[in-house]
């Protein structure tokens, strides 16, 4: 990758600190020397440091060959992993934790010195008491304890058979969303043409924004390229790039504590009057399908990585690993095609009433995935166990295979 006019001396400065790290960490054959933070030069807003177990790594290098792509490490910068090392991947002691002491580094700063108290994210998003390096879950990962829930699916999930179905499953779940696809551009293609009446348009659209979603949210959590996370958008709800973090990382690490911004959106919900609610929402949201989304992805682009944000795109760009995130904008650019095209061929309410059925089925699939006000063994340091007993939307209409999308994945 070429890195961009202008920003070649942090480029450079990863460089040589990369050089460095590999004279630190092998000074001879045997164990990896751990690596002082004071010995490296990198730039420090090109730096990805997380807590893992209680030790700092310095991830920067590693970034390129993170097999979930480099933007999910960047997420994790100044915060705590311990959760998201040993629940996204299938077997993280024998291949995470080794590959971890390469990069442990011995720095100067405390912990509670490295890590962001509000998680990078927009304050607002959490409780104003709410203090990441204090209040985050701990739970149990011993690999040997057998009693774990986790290591019980890890064991199934990890023998020959159940990997080559899983590939299977995963080659026909791509199949369904590739079709999905095209049956969405085919019904929009008779739509706009009037060879297919609005009444039956508007159900179906909304339906298949909905697969496509679900398409999306389980590209979020398979990692990788940043293109196929942008179907998460498709519903008008949320986004790819903040699902990635705010999902995948927020959600799933601290579900139904503090830090969960799906709990914090429902909560949000609840603090508006009743019957403004439906109002409110499709407003709010309306606004972001005009210019509001427009408005967070170029914040997203630019935002450097301060107290309320991980500046992931800028160190992306700054590391020539990315240009810009061009699923985000290629798919706001064609929901606004969309828009642009109803108007223009009279479907203007049409499109309005598929806007307010997709928006407000996914809303509800959203918010009713956890009962936020009841929280079901609290205590318990089972990290799977609670998963399952807090999660509510296993189920809707009994058929797995439509409920994985209509599941939002």
């Amino acid at each position: 990758a070429i890195c961009p006019q202008g920003l070649l001396p942090c480029r450079r400065a990863s460089q040589k600190a990369s050089r460095s790290r590999v004279a630190l960490a092998r000074p001879h054959l045997g164990a990896p020397a751990a690596i002082d933070m004071a010995e490296t030069s990198a730039s420090e807003d090109c730096r990805c440091i997380t807590v893992v177990d209680g030790e700092q790594y310095d991830l920067t290098d590693f970034l390129p060959k993170h097999p979930g792509g480099p933007s999910l490490l960047l997420f994790v910068h100044g915060r705590d992993a311990t959760i998201a090392v040993n629940t996204a991947h299938k077997d993280p002691h024998k291949t995470v934790y080794p590959m971890l002491k390469k990069y442990k580094i011995e720095s100067t700063k405390k912990n509670d010195e490295v890590m962001k108290d509000k998680l990078g994210i927009p304050n607002f998003l959490l409780p104003p008491q709410y203090n990441a390096i204090t209040d985050s879950p701990t739970y149990n990962f011993d690999p040997k304890d057998e009693s774990l829930l986790l290591n019980k699916v890890r064991k199934r999930i990890m023998e020959k058979e159940v990997q080559q179905k899983i590939k299977q499953i995963d080659k026909a779940f791509d199949s369904v969303v590739i079709a999905l696809l095209v049956a969405y551009f085919a019904l929009q293609y008779l739509w706009l043409r009037g060879f297919a009446p609005s009444l039956l348009v508007v159900p179906i659209l909304a339906l298949l924004r909905t697969g496509i979603a679900g398409g999306g949210h389980y590209y979020i959590h398979r990692g990788g390229s940043l293109l196929p996370h942008a179907l998460f958008d498709i519903n008008y709800v949320g986004t790819g790039f903040t699902g990635l973090d705010g999902h995948v990382l927020l959600h799933h690490v601290y579900t139904q504590k503090d830090a969960d911004v799906k709990r914090g959106f429902f909560g949000g919900m609840m603090g508006v009057p009743r019957l403004f609610r439906i109002p409110a929402h499709t407003l709010h949201k309306l606004g972001h399908m005009t210019t509001g989304m427009l408005i967070r992805g170029y914040d997203f682009e630019t935002d450097g990585d301060n107290r309320e944000n991980q500046g992931v795109s800028l160190k992306l760009r700054k590391m020539g690993l990315s240009s810009c995130n061009w699923g985000f904008w290629s798919m706001q650019a064609l929901l606004r095609v969309e828009l642009v095209l109803a108007i223009y061929c009279g479907f203007f309410w049409s499109w309005l009433a598929q806007f307010v059925l997709s928006l407000w089925i996914n809303t509800l699939l959203v918010v009713s995935s956890h009962d936020f006000t009841q929280i079901i063994e609290p205590d318990t340091k089972d990290w799977a166990r609670f998963q399952l007993l807090n999660a509510h939307d296993m189920v809707i209409l009994g058929n797995p295979w439509i409920d994985c999308f209509l599941g939002a994945g």
